[in-house]
Parts: structure tokens; sequence; C-alpha cells
């Protein structure tokens, strides 16, 4: 029989800190990256590329207060266990399935992953590598990786106990549930997705999968051709081959890639679905679905330095892995629409897979053929009656109050399946809560992060059908109308906030609408400098006032600034990398080659971010070129790189 049990789980953990109280006005890159494709991928094939894309992740806060200093702790786990298998699932982080251990094989399935570290990767920007991860709504790492979901104890008609798992994503508008149980020696997941709502909405879903890399393994899939994907400078190039080689190598296996890369497998719609991960000893993890999650993805880091880099900065002694991805499309550089007042679900089986290391190591249709009758014989567990409910128990773990407060503006229920108890909302619904019962926002006050924010007409109608006076309510009402595309609209409302009460928020806000959207780059920096010496002491403030002081060419600004700061900002990595910056374009390399050395350890850099090698490679060009008695814009990066190596311990060149 499967059991469920609730339980502290000790993990060597970081800090991942609170969230940012600065919204997301046009900073984020990422979600606006330009996407072409080749004319090897068909019109059919494209249809869907570039859509559904979001300009914000609004009502979101950006979390990156992290660091990378660990210690043991004790996170709430949902261990599901029989006579054949441990499943661990941390609720409180997005509902990670951490390890999955095979108890008569006595071997662990996944990459489990020796600490909690978050990194810049996900869409709010903390994220962390190992396990599988449930990806919902919006392309890119979950809003909700390092969040809290519900989760409660379910029973089927056979007694076999349940986790379920559930949340409300605010950007979609929509209730996504994830089910788990097990069956001797698999376990199975049962995942809906419920737009509620009286609109359509884009949707997109991938199941990450983190699993040990070595020098054979091999990925199997029961396709032909692939898509691969390269991204560089914020541009996706995505083209179509031919596999199991592509450029003469032979992309299933992972260490044939030099480079990281993205391998989307194009699966014909006749073949059953299923992806495998096996080593060189015929050992590996299966994954199998149903029909409608159509997509399987390979996601390698590459052997190059900076892919290898990667892989120890996410973890500490854990070693290499690669990820196997299965989705609702068959890239993850597009979102389907999901209809009004409608449902999507499937099930997915995760278990062992062992095989002749013949059968795999060699001409791929054999290795497909001897998977596919395992995959097969594995199907009949994708029974929808496995879950089957017959007892619910009260919920025993808490996500977020936003589904409680979605409930009570839409005045009906947002899930037939879940419940979202008032009891779930606090301090950061209070003010939204207030607005509902017909008054309008308090005046906060202005050196108190800001606790929340909420997005949609809804909520503007509401807003402004209960004006207030106090600055605290533009900037709010300025936040909507950003996230509504209105950005005449936000900048006026966040100048009427400055009016009113000069505040460091409104000012900040009205600078990122200058900067990213209007290009004025000197008003911009002035309402950076006014916003920090309104608050001094908010770090996030002063990065971003930094990266401003940059980008307006206000270098002087910028020392004259950093020698303000509190001394605990100083010593931060991304403030000393943005000072080396700034001292490189000075002109004074000598002065940024003391900042910028392998010692130098930046908590949040961003994957894809090539800031630090760009840095160092403009410092050393000024050096090299002086010692040359060159131009600097006659030397290449090679030779630069070549006559002043970048050490490996900043070295995050992913493509």
């Amino acid at each position: 029989m499967t059991k469920l049990q609730f339980e502290k789980y000790p993990i060597l953990a970081a800090t991942l800190g609170d969230d940012s109280a600065l919204p997301d006005i046009h900073v984020n890159s990422y979600i606006r990256a330009n996407i072409t494709v080749s004319d090897r991928v068909s019109d059919e094939d494209a249809k869907y590329i570039g859509k559904g894309m979001i300009q914000s992740l609004l009502p979101y806060r950006i979390s990156d207060s992290y660091t990378r200093e660990r210690s043991v702790r004790e996170f709430n786990a949902a261990i599901l266990e029989n006579d054949d298998v441990r499943a661990v699932f941390l609720p409180e982080l997005g509902g990670r399935l951490w390890s999955l251990y095979d108890k008569k094989k006595e071997r662990e399935l996944l990459y489990k992953n020796d600490v909690f570290q978050p990194c810049n990767l996900a869409l709010r920007n903390a994220w962390f590598s190992g396990g599988v991860e449930w990806n919902v709504g919006i392309k890119g790492h979950n809003p909700l990786t390092c969040a809290p979901l519900f989760a409660q104890r379910l029973c089927n008609d056979a007694g076999n106990e349940i986790l379920r798992m559930y949340e409300f994503e605010r950007i979609r508008g929509i209730v996504y549930v994830i089910e788990a149980t097990l069956k001797g020696d698999a376990l199975l997941m049962n995942i809906t997705i419920e737009n509620t709502a009286d609109r359509d909405t884009p949707m997109y879903w991938w199941s990450n999968i983190a699993v040990p890399e070595t020098k054979g393994t091999r990925v199997v899939v029961p396709a032909r051709a692939a898509f691969y994907c390269g991204y560089s400078d914020g541009k996706y190039f995505l083209d179509k081959s031919s596999i199991p080689e592509i450029e003469g190598r032979d992309v299933t296996y992972a260490s044939s890639s030099q480079r990281s890369r993205d391998f989307f497998f194009d699966i014909p719609a006749e073949r059953e679905k299923w992806v495998a991960a096996i080593d060189e000893n015929g050992k590996g993890l299966l994954q199998l679905s149903d029909p409608i999650l159509k997509g399987r993805k390979l996601f390698v880091w590459g052997q190059h330095t900076g892919g290898k880099r990667w892989n120890e900065w996410l973890s500490q002694d854990a070693g290499s892995y690669i990820e196997i991805q299965a989705g609702l499309l068959k890239t993850q550089l597009e979102h389907f629409v999901m209809d009004a007042k409608s449902v999507i679900n499937w099930r997915e089986c995760y278990c062992a897979i062992d095989v002749n290391p013949d059968d795999i190591h060699g001409d791929f249709d054999r290795a497909d053929e001897t998977v596919s009758a395992v995959a097969r014989k594995r199907a009949a567990l994708l029974d929808p009656d496995i879950f089957k409910i017959s007892r619910t128990d009260p919920i025993s773990a808490y996500g977020s109050g936003w589904g409680a407060l979605e409930n009570k503006i839409r005045q009906t229920p947002i899930s037939n399946i879940c419940a979202f108890p008032e009891g779930s909302m606090g301090s950061e619904q209070e003010d939204w809560l207030s607005l509902l019962g017909g008054n309008s926002l308090p005046e906060h006050a202005k050196n108190e992060p800001i606790a929340s924010y909420v997005v949609g007409k809804r909520w503007i109608e509401l807003m402004e059908g209960a004006p207030s006076e106090n600055w605290y309510y533009y900037n709010q009402l300025g936040v909507m109308r950003y996230a509504d595309s209105d950005f005449d609209g936000a900048a006026d409302c966040f100048a009427r906030s400055i009016a009113l009460s000069d505040n460091a928020w409104a000012r900040r806000n009205l600078a990122m609408i200058q900067k990213n959207i209007r290009g004025e780059l000197d008003a911009a920096a002035d309402n950076m400098l006014r916003a920090t010496e309104l608050l001094p002491d908010y770090y996030q403030l002063t990065v971003e006032c930094f990266m401003a002081l940059i980008r307006a060419a206000r270098y002087d600004d910028l020392v004259s600034l950093y020698d303000r700061i509190p001394e605990s900002a100083q010593r931060a990595g991304r403030i000393l990398m943005l000072l080396g910056e700034c001292y490189s374009k000075m002109g004074r390399p000598e002065k940024a080659s003391e900042i910028i050395t392998a010692d130098l350890v930046v908590p949040d850099l961003m994957e894809g971010e090539y800031s630090l090698s760009n840095i160092w490679i403009g410092i050393y060009a000024q050096i090299l070129a002086k010692e040359r008695g060159v131009s600097v814009d006659s030397l290449s990066q090679e030779e630069v790189l070549s006559a002043y190596p970048l050490p490996r311990e900043i070295d995050f060149r992913m493509h």
C-alpha cells in the first residue's frame, strides 16, 4: 500500500530572503527575447512560436535576495512510500519532486542535488536545480518554483494514499493541480489545469526532469527529428534537423554537445509519448505520459567551461546533470490558447529502466525499439481510475492567499477541484481586501517596502472607483496601468505620486519607464539618484541606480554614490561587478582589474548573462592595447583572452 507522510526534511540550504518591492517595469529582458526560425521549420511547426509571451512578471515580485551561505534547514516534505519506491516532494518549493528512490534496485532515479542553492534562472530570478520541476503557464521556469503550494492527503478507491498540491497562477489566472501516488515501482502523476474564467488564456506546461549526466548517458525518444535552439544576446534561433546526428555529432549523447543547447524532439503523432535517459550500463529513468503531453526535450549544459561552471554553481558536490522534459507543445518557445471554462488533464509515469546496454548504445532504431517495448508495458499504469478519490483530508500545508482573494473578486470559486480558504490570506492581501470592501488604499510609510501588487482591468476599475489622494495610491495605480500597457498613464501616475509626497518607489518606477521605454537616460539617472537619497539602505534600488548611471555614462556619479552606500552593499558581488564595469568604461582598467578577479562572487548572475566575461574582456583589451601600442578596436576577443585568459571561476559563458 502507498502511504503519505508529511515530515521535516533536512537539506543544506542557502537563505532565500525576501522578495524585492521593485516591480518588473521592462526590467526582465528574457521574457521579451526575439525569436527567429530557419526555413527548415515549417509554417505548421512555427504557428505558435512567439505567441502568448508576456511583457512583465507583474503582479509577482522578484525573488533576488538569496545568498550563497548555507546551513542545514528542515523543509516541509511530503513523502510517498511503498515497498518499492520512496518519493520526496517539497510543497514549500513549488512542489518539487526532490528524490525518487527505487528501494529494490537501491538507486536514486533522479539527479538529487546535495544543496538548495537559489540562482538566477527562473522567471522571478530564484531557481534551484535537481529533481522534477512543474512549469505552468509561461515560457520559462515557473513563477512559483520557489514558492509554497497547498498540500493535502487524499485516498483512492484501492486504499492507496495520494498527495495533492495546487496553487492559483496569477498571470494566466488559472489553477493547476499536481497529484501523485505510487503503484509498484512507479511514480504516477495526475496533472490538471483549470481555467474557470470567462476568457481564453495562453497556456504552457513542461515537466522538467533532472537526471545525472555520465560520459555514456544517452537520451532515447521515439523521434527522428528535433528542433534545436540557441540563445545569444537576447535572441533565440530555432532550427530543425534529423537525429540522432546534428552537425556531425550524435546529440542523443549528452557528452557530445560542447555548448549549452536545447533539443526539442519532434515525436510523430502516432507514436507513444516517452523519453528515457540511460547510462552506459543500461540503467536509467523512463518517463511516459498520455498523448496530450506530446513534447519531449533534452537540455545539456555542454562540455565547455561555462556549462561545467553552471553545474558547480548550482550544487556543491552533486556532480553534473542534464534535463529531460515533457511538455504540452513541441517546443518551449510557444504557447497555445486554453479556452475559457475548460480543463486540461493528463497522467505521467516515472520509473527505473534496466535494459541491455548493447541495445541502447549503438543503432538508434534499436535503442528506440528497446525502450518502446518497455514503455508499452508501462502504459497501463496511466489509468485515470488510479486517481479516483474516495477520501479527502484537510489541507496540511498552505500556499498563498491569492486564490482566496481571487475567489472574492470573481465572486465565484476559481476551482472545481481545490479549496482556497480565506484563512490563507495575510498581510499581502490586506490592502486589496480593503479595496474590495469599498475602501480606498491607505497611505503607507514611504520607507516601508511595498508588500504586494495586483494587476488587471478589474482592479483598475476598483481603484478608479475609490480614488485616494496619497502617494501610495498613485504609485499602485501606476503599476497597474503599466501592466495594462498604458505606459504614459503609468508615468503620469508615478509623477502624481511624487508630487503628492516625494518617495523612492514612484521615482524608481518613473525612471524605469524613462530608461527602458523612452530612452530618457539622464532623466532616469536623476530620478534613480534621488530615489537612493530617499531610501539609501534598499539594496535592489542601489543596484538599479548603478545600472542607470552606467547606461547614462554618468561614471563619476556612480563612483561618488559607491562611497555613500552602506558597507554591506559595497561588499555585494553585483555592486562590485558594476563598479568594475564603471572603472573600465572610465578608462581606468588597472583599477577595474583590482575588482574583477577570480575571487569575485556575484550570487544573482543570470543564466545567459555575459556581464562578467564582457567586463573582463573590456578591461584587458585596454591593458593589452596599451602594452602593444595599438587601438582597442584593433584587438579581437580571441587575442585578448589568449593574452589574459578568463578565470574559470567567473566563466559562465553558455553558448
